[in-house]
């Protein structure tokens, strides 16, 4: 059982915090914007930190490759975006060595990686997905004539919406699933919904962040639920996300029994899937006022442009603290 503890400056200052970021995907640049911000958090709460970057050469301290092994880590930050950070492999390696790190284990990180894999399980036990097929290569758009349109054409293993495309009409199918092909091997096709699209951070922790108090055991928590109204696109696109394309609203606009059944469904989901670390759940909600649940995203970004960081700060809490919180239940 990971149990809370508060540590003074001193004690951090002997501890060594990794925090990687970069790797080899589209979601490059987003990692390291996150990596930055994780970067600065840790050193205000005192630790030593390395930033690590990672790149097809291989893992990097200021420019120089290095040895995870090499370098005395006390705990990793995981904020690389997409592969390998966020499909398993990097979580993986890190148990291998024994080194605690903030992301999920790595079946865990497979999973919710694959989003077809993800929410066909999740369908199960009775959470609401789209209805959605994954392809391995361009079936007969004929398949589709009879869905309700708008379609999704998404990559089952990618992030930060790169290489989505919402269409109107059959017409348009194939060219965005091409565009999808770039992006993975595997590509799904997804019924669209029409309504309001929130975000639900969450986390675990035997800190309640709510009341600043310490908990006897862990406890799921929900950060807040953040509505996005793309104000340049028809969806919440790379645009939308990461170039100001988009207004974000923290709290979302919905009402409090709303608010309080995607926190329910969020919590359900994480715990379900014995997830780890700060985790965002991306939701629908269809003009039933009924939450379709889009995908789960257990590396959500850190940068000024994401949704975590405005949701810790409109809760009134501080990025440093929570992520301390969390290191230090893994470290003890």
């Amino acid at each position: 059982m990971r149990v809370c503890t508060t540590f003074t400056i001193m004690e951090n200052e002997q501890k060594v915090i990794g925090v990687l970021a970069g790797g080899y995907s589209s979601e490059r640049d987003i990692s390291l914007a996150s990596g930055k911000t994780a970067l600065e958090a840790f050193e205000e709460s005192g630790y030593t930190v390395l930033f690590v970057e990672l790149d097809r050469e291989g893992f990097k301290v200021n420019g120089q490759l290095v040895k995870i092994s090499d370098l005395g880590l006390t705990y990793v930050f995981n904020a690389i975006h997409g592969a390998p950070g966020e499909d398993g492999h990097i979580s993986g390696m890190l148990k291998v060595m024994g080194i605690p790190h903030s992301t999920c284990d790595t079946f865990q990180s497979s999973l919710t990686f694959s989003k077809f894999q993800c929410n066909t399980l999740l369908k199960h036990y009775g959470v609401n997905v789209p209805e959605s097929l994954s392809f391995f290569s361009e079936p007969s758009p004929v398949i589709f004539e009879n869905w309700n349109f708008p379609l999704f054409i998404k990559p089952n293993r990618s992030g930060s919406s790169f290489g989505v495309s919402r269409i109107e009409t059959i017409d348009e199918f194939t060219e965005a699933f091409h565009i999808a092909q770039k992006e993975g091997t595997e590509v799904i096709v997804e019924e669209g919904i029409s309504g309001i699209e929130v975000g639900c951070g969450v986390l675990q922790s035997s800190f309640d962040f709510e009341h600043s108090s310490v908990l006897p055991s862990l406890k799921t928590q929900a950060i807040a639920i953040t509505e996005i109204v793309p104000t340049n696109s028809t969806f919440f696109d790379y645009e939308a996300k990461y170039n100001g394309k988009s207004q974000e609203i923290t709290p979302a606009r919905i009402d409090s029994e709303l608010s309080q059944k995607i926190e329910e469904v969020s919590i359900r989901v994480y715990d379900l899937l014995q997830l780890n670390g700060i985790v965002r759940m991306d939701f629908i909600i269809d003009q039933t006022q009924e939450p379709f649940l889009i995908e789960v995203n257990s590396i959500p970004g850190l940068s000024d442009a994401s949704i975590i960081p405005q949701q810790i700060k409109h809760r009134g809490w501080k990025l440093s603290h929570v992520l301390s919180t969390l290191a230090e239940e893994h470290i003890t």
